[in-house]
């Protein structure tokens, strides 16, 4: 299976996690959310940390990969690799 999100987790300017992954499940497990907060955040819909009173609340984004950027990118890696 192909790495199909990537999620970006910062405070302000500073980026606290950026990494790609196959499956909302596997971004749950590793960000120590529950399924549905994931799905949630990937469609953009309203949780705890939007309009909310934190001083240092985190910003989370979670986008779909398309699947063009992923054959591009793999195809200037293979690219990269002949050139050496």
């Amino acid at each position: 299976m192909r790495t199909r999100y990537n999620v970006l987790v910062q405070i302000g300017e500073q980026i606290l996690h950026n990494k790609n992954y196959r499956c909302l499940k596997e971004i749950g497990e590793d960000l120590n959310l529950t399924y549905q907060q994931t799905a949630d955040i990937s469609i953009n819909r309203p949780n705890k940390f939007i309009n909310n009173k934190f001083k240092y609340a985190p910003t989370i984004s979670i986008k779909k990969i398309s699947l063009d950027s992923i054959n591009n990118a793999e195809e200037s890696k293979g690219e990269e690799k002949e050139e050496e």
